[in-house]
């Protein structure tokens, strides 16, 4: 195909969708790919302004966001994520409203073929028993594939933001790529990623409904028929306890996301939009968690959901920047069915592992609907 110039430079960030976390240079889920393809792209792509004069309050927000945690944090890993997430979210949110042409929507069928059929080969193979080289984290018995994404709950969730987008361009050729993508959710083995498949169902015309009625049941039904990824797999660690309220507590990943939920959202809430004390997340949970007697204690200083990290570590200067993402959301979209959708689905994917400086997120936010 024949690609403008206009195009071109957004080729390199295209590029690295797919291996975004491998190989891995450092240790964790923060790697340079994805902020080097969009540095290249910012300065290489063909526009007539360099950005839009509305994203200056944005990108001063992410700025003091980097600085307030810079004076609360310590010199560290967790200090350069978080300059990574918000540098990366400036360049990301410039470069993306760029793209008006016919490549994006192609890179991203393609990225959706790529990652099912390596997450085909890893599920497979899982399940017969082989052993294989896999980039992100993987936990037999209790997960399914990570695909080429750190880890099997990211690649549910971009799986669902590639579904979205492609649900918004109302092209009826992407049906073969929005089931690709389905399936990929589904092969995750994530929950959460499963839940936000109540936005398809919300997004799909009605002529679809029967087509979706009966494809994901018979999906859900062939994984049953396999134990060690996918769907299956993740409800069989969780119920192993029983079929409670107590074997879901039990569960180490529940566990903690609804721990760290609750206390960057609601027991840490005011300390944290006032910018109050030092930021040391896993010293603080862990004597929360100490305090209930039923959350388990947290090994790193990792927050699960996005939203309860924009707010323990940038406060009411987070709050702010989302406020502001989910109202240029909004904007983008023409009716008010679709200006809830847009800010529920943004909203439940940063409940999940997606933050602020993923491509697909702002692509999406971007949109128009």
């Amino acid at each position: 195909m024949k690609i403008k110039r206009s195009d071109i430079g957004i080729l390199p960030l295209l590029v690295s969708f797919p291996f975004m976390y491998y190989p891995k240079l450092l240790e964790g889920d923060t790697q340079p790919w994805v902020l080097i393809g969009a540095l290249i792209a910012l300065f290489t792509f063909r526009t007539r302004s360099f950005f839009n004069r509305r994203d200056l309050w944005l990108i001063g927000l992410a700025f003091l966001a980097i600085v307030t945690y810079a004076f609360r944090g310590s010199v560290g890993f967790f200090l350069l994520r978080h300059v990574y997430t918000y540098l990366t979210f400036i360049v990301l949110w410039v470069v993306c409203q760029r793209e008006r042409g016919d490549f994006f929507p192609t890179a991203v069928k393609a990225t959706v073929v790529i990652w099912f059929l390596i997450g085909l080969y890893q599920y497979a193979a899982l399940n017969l028993g082989y052993e294989i080289e896999i980039a992100g984290r993987y936990l037999k018995g209790r997960m399914g594939p990570p695909s080429l994404a750190p880890e099997a709950s990211y690649y549910g969730s971009l799986s669902m933001l590639q579904l979205m987008y492609l649900l918004s361009e109302q092209n009826r050729k992407n049906r073969i790529f929005i089931g690709l993508a389905v399936a990929s959710v589904i092969m995750s083995g994530s929950l959460l990623a499963m839940i936000l498949l109540v936005f398809v169902v919300w997004r799909l015309p009605r002529k679809w409904f029967i087509g979706v009625a009966v494809a994901v049941p018979l999906l859900i039904i062939a994984d049953y028929n396999l134990t060690s990824a996918g769907v299956t797999s993740r409800l069989a660690s969780i119920t192993a306890e029983g079929y409670s309220i107590a074997g879901f507590f039990l569960d180490a990943s529940l566990n903690l996301r609804v721990g760290h939920m609750y206390f960057t959202m609601v027991a840490n809430l005011v300390p944290s939009l006032l910018l109050i004390g030092s930021v040391d997340f896993m010293a603080q949970y862990n004597a929360f968690a100490a305090s209930t007697g039923f959350l388990i204690q947290t090994g790193t200083g990792y927050v699960l959901p996005a939203v309860g990290e924009m707010i323990y570590s940038a406060g009411i200067i987070g709050v702010l920047l989302l406020a502001g993402i989910l109202n240029r959301a909004q904007e983008n979209a023409s009716t008010r069915r679709t200006k809830i959708e847009k800010v529920a689905f943004i909203l439940a994917c940063m409940m999940n592992p997606i933050t602020i400086s993923n491509a697909f997120l702002i692509v999406y936010a971007q949109a128009k609907t």
